[in-house]
């Protein structure tokens, strides 16, 4: 891991917290998703993913028994990877294999939470909208110790 710089997202102007987007895209399977974040309580982790990065197949993997992970109880999952107009629907269904949360293919959402890299994760207060904590994924420890810091 030496030598390994954070990949900073596109929120240096206004870092967390900020107000959170709802999420708009498609299934792999090509059905309309729709998320509204501010509907339900606790909160919602965006694991922003792609199909063919080493770095993310530690996370596909997590996701695939996520109660193994150690999020806290009140925190929910989503992967969003990049839309069907940039990414294989085929290839995120293949990835997505197993996986036990939603994911949603969208460009917006990407742009929408200003995410310029790959694994990021962006936690989201559903009960304010806001955005509470983000961070680039090197592994699960840190992605946990981003959303337990948040409290």
């Amino acid at each position: 891991m030496a030598g390994l710089r954070p990949i900073p997202s596109g929120s240096i102007d206004a870092p967390a917290p900020w107000p959170a987007q709802d999420i708009l895209g498609v299934s792999p399977s090509g059905d309309p998703i729709e998320v509204a974040v501010a509907a339900g309580g606790g909160r919602l982790l965006l694991a922003f993913l792609h199909t063919d990065c080493d770095g993310c197949e530690e996370f596909w993997q997590g996701l695939r028994e996520p109660d193994a992970i150690g999020l806290a109880p009140w925190t929910s999952a989503m992967v969003v990877t990049k839309g069907p107009e940039t990414l294989s629907s085929d290839a995120v269904r293949a990835s997505a294999a197993g996986v036990q949360v939603p994911v949603v293919m969208s460009n917006q959402v990407w742009a929408d939470y200003r995410v310029l890299g790959y694994p990021f994760f962006v936690l989201v207060d559903r009960a304010t909208s806001q955005v509470i904590g983000e961070t680039v994924g090197i592994g699960w420890s840190d992605v946990v110790a981003m959303t337990d810091a948040a409290r």
